[in-house]
């Protein structure tokens, strides 16, 4: 804005804000009142809205800067302020020559400026006065050079003077449009140091905004891994920075990265998540007794069946996959315990009993003995599909494959000997192999 306020011979300084020196030429109230009779016809005026009129009795006291009137103790000088910039403001905006309307504004961002310089902390709470301006300079930004940015300016004062009461008021509105400007300015260093210091005092609401605008600011894994890298040089044991570069090499498939990474943020903080994790990325390096370490350990810190019931069957997996068949059936009988109408844990124990018969038999041929335990696996598949409507099209592509290999009606009748409905249990008595299995199927 570059109209010279005339009003009261205030004249501006060239600062971020609007500075104000007050050359006046009268200090004493209009046609020779009294002080405290001025001051009565300011506040009927100003309490009726005519503000014209309460300018004219009233503005002598930004001149004057009275402590006290004679006749009315009650009389601070501070609380006027606040009367004069709404007044200056009222008729501003009430005029159609934006030469008059701006200088007008001016006069009333000098009386903010003023009440900054000419009053303590004692008589005004600085805090609150930077929120007034702000509010007024986002409310008024059109007639204003440079306004909006002005506003945000006083914001972020806000925030640096008091973090939790800024992140608090207004349920986070402050922080949030002052990190959106400082987004629009790519001012990144200072935009996650504003979240960082403002995400203890910050509702879910503001929590899910931050991560959001992390997200947006640093687009690409690349950007990501560089930024939280180069804060992890400053405190290498920072937790947020350190799950911020695990994410990020997660999306960049370091794997060996990730691993060592992650690997020291469990030391660091263990948690289920971070367990969980580890256990993925060692069964996923074909690890599995690493990874069923720390799929143990998960185990214990989980609270909900639902986390307790998949890691059970995370546990099954990697003892599949080290043949110790017997240890990886326990767990999926545990995920059963837990939910009986599980049918994932019910197709796990279908592979791990077909596990067991390629075991058996990897060195030598496929008996009728062995074919047996595949009426168990179609049991256990069917099981599934009936108490669990959702794994249907699993257990239906998986059925035909095993029931093409159960014993043909040769090998029951004149090889095994047995009778359709006769019930017949895997057990070492069939094959000491299967001695672990310990379970009863049908013939049919």
């Amino acid at each position: 804005m570059k109209v010279l306020a005339t009003i009261l011979g205030i004249l501006f300084a060239s600062t971020s804000f609007v500075q104000a020196q007050v050359e006046c030429s009268n200090t004493t109230p209009p046609d020779g009142m009294q002080a405290l009779a001025a001051y009565s016809i300011f506040q009927g005026n100003y309490t009726n809205k005519d503000y014209p009129f309460a300018l004219r009795y009233g503005r002598w006291m930004v001149c004057a800067k009275p402590k006290e009137i004679e006749g009315y103790k009650k009389f601070d000088l501070s609380r006027q302020y606040p009367k004069l910039i709404k007044i200056y403001t009222e008729i501003g905006l009430s005029k159609d020559d934006p030469s008059e309307r701006e200088a007008y504004l001016d006069t009333a961002l000098a009386l903010y400026q003023e009440s900054f310089d000419i009053f303590t902390d004692e008589e005004v709470d600085k805090y609150e006065l930077r929120q007034r301006r702000g509010r007024y300079l986002l409310e008024n930004y059109q007639y204003i050079e440079d306004g909006l940015q002005k506003a945000y300016a006083d914001f972020e004062a806000m925030f640096e003077m008091d973090p939790q009461r800024t992140t608090e008021l207004g349920d986070g509105y402050y922080v949030q449009i002052t990190v959106d400007n400082m987004v629009r300015q790519d001012r990144k260093d200072e935009v996650v140091a504003m979240i960082d210091t403002a995400s203890p005092y910050a509702t879910p609401d503001l929590l899910t905004y931050f991560d959001e605008t992390l997200g947006k600011l640093f687009k690409s894994p690349e950007e990501r891994l560089e930024f939280c890298g180069g804060k992890l040089e400053e405190n290498p044991e920072s937790i947020e920075d350190l799950r911020c570069v695990a994410e990020a090499q997660d999306d960049l498939g370091m794997v060996a990265e990730l691993r060592e990474t992650t690997l020291k943020i469990h030391e660091l903080a263990p948690t289920f998540e971070s367990a969980v994790s580890l256990g993925d990325i060692m069964k996923g390096d074909a690890n599995y007794s690493e990874a069923a370490k720390y799929y143990k350990e998960a185990l214990e810190k989980a609270e909900s069946d639902l986390d307790k019931k998949e890691l059970n069957l995370d546990l099954a997996d990697v003892y599949m996959s080290m043949e110790q068949l017997s240890t990886a059936k326990k767990y999926v009988t545990a995920a059963i315990s837990i939910d009986s109408n599980y049918g994932l844990a019910y197709i796990k124990m279908a592979t791990l009993y077909g596990q067991a018969v390629s075991k058996c038999t990897e060195n030598r041929k496929l008996e009728a003995k062995d074919k047996v335990v595949y009426w168990l696996v179609v049991d256990y598949l069917q099981k599934a599909k009936r108490v669990d409507p959702s794994v249907s099209s699993t257990v239906s592509n998986q059925l035909p494959t095993y029931e093409a290999v159960t014993p043909s009606t040769e090998d029951k009748f004149f090889t095994l000997g047995f009778e359709d409905g006769q019930k017949v249990k895997v057990d070492g008595d069939l094959v000491s192999c299967y001695s672990w299995i310990n379970e009863t199927t049908t013939v049919r």
